[in-house]
């Protein structure tokens, strides 16, 4: 389009002096597309990619200075596929070093939302009234890689991988994807523990570096069906769990989201459904004294 304008231009304003100019200022936006564009394609050696984002997050100073984070705001949910529901509620997010706590809450009796809590060695998933587990609980409770590694949350938790040395598994860059139309650097994690049937894709925008999206997906190959209830064989299973990362702004010192769009996609024999957690942060603090009974969902 770019080009085709240029020269439309030129070709209208021929025999008038200052048409070469024009096709001169043509010729540097071409170069210059074209150079941007050759720079989003270029394949990044990781130890580049890990250090500029590194530097959108910020200065090594700052990031190192900050021990523990309180995030707190609002949060919609919506239930697209498997079930009605449109909710409104409050999200907690509290991290210190490796430990996480995760508190989502909703007034409603069927559904009162989503406690998570990681100690640093423990994980506790709350359950819904009656006992129930929710698709999100489910998930995380078959792949709890997202939280004992730090990755959920991405840079809103003091435990995300990338800002340790030696990271803790092994990184492999996939070049670009494009992502609902724009191309993002995509880093594979291969978790040096856990379920390797889990598969980390982690997603950077080209021009910032900062972390803009996280993927984790699994599947549960066909099988034989167990009892006479069951049919002779159950077909494969798919789970797709997906954060983005929008609205960035400064918070002493280091560029953080405050808007994240949770997404848990299940493709099951039993039935498919298709939910959204959209996150909108308006508080954030920073080295807090937090207790350790914080990190427990024990009374």
């Amino acid at each position: 389009m770019l080009s085709m304008n240029c020269f439309k231009l030129a070709s209208s304003r021929r025999g008038r002096i200052n048409s070469i100019d024009e096709v001169l200022t043509c010729v540097c936006l071409l170069l210059s597309a074209s150079t941007v564009a050759a720079a989003q394609e270029k394949k990044l050696e990781i130890p580049e990619l890990l250090s500029r984002h590194l530097e959108a997050v910020g200065s090594a100073e700052v990031r190192v200075a900050i021990k523990s984070r309180f995030a707190a705001g609002t949060v919609k949910y919506v239930s697209r596929i498997g079930g009605g529901g449109n909710l409104e509620g409050t999200i907690g997010y509290v991290s210190l070093g490796p430990k996480t706590r995760f508190s989502i809450k909703f007034l409603n009796p069927q559904y009162p939302g989503e406690q998570l809590a990681y100690d640093g060695k423990n994980l506790e998933l709350g359950v819904q009234p009656a006992g129930r587990r929710s698709d999100l609980n489910l998930f995380i409770d078959q792949q709890n890689l997202p939280i004992k590694d730090g990755l959920l949350g991405g840079v809103l938790s003091t435990a995300w991988p990338l800002l340790k040395d030696p990271i803790p598994a092994r990184l492999e860059y996939k070049g670009t994807r494009k992502i609902d139309g724009r191309p993002l650097h995509a880093l594979v994690y291969h978790q040096q523990k856990g379920s390797p049937d889990l598969k980390v894709t982690l997603f950077f925008d080209p021009e910032t570096f900062r972390h803009v999206r996280s993927e984790y997906e699994f599947q549960i190959g066909a099988r034989m069906g167990v009892g006479p209830n069951q049919s002779t064989r159950i077909p494969e299973s798919r789970y797709l769990l997906s954060e983005d990362f929008e609205d960035f702004r400064a918070v002493d010192g280091l560029t953080l989201p405050h808007k994240v769009k949770l997404q848990l996609s299940v493709q099951a024999s039993a039935s498919n459904r298709l939910i959204d957690w959209t996150l909108s942060l308006d508080q954030i603090v920073h080295n807090q004294p937090i207790e350790d009974n914080v990190f427990s969902l024990k009374p």
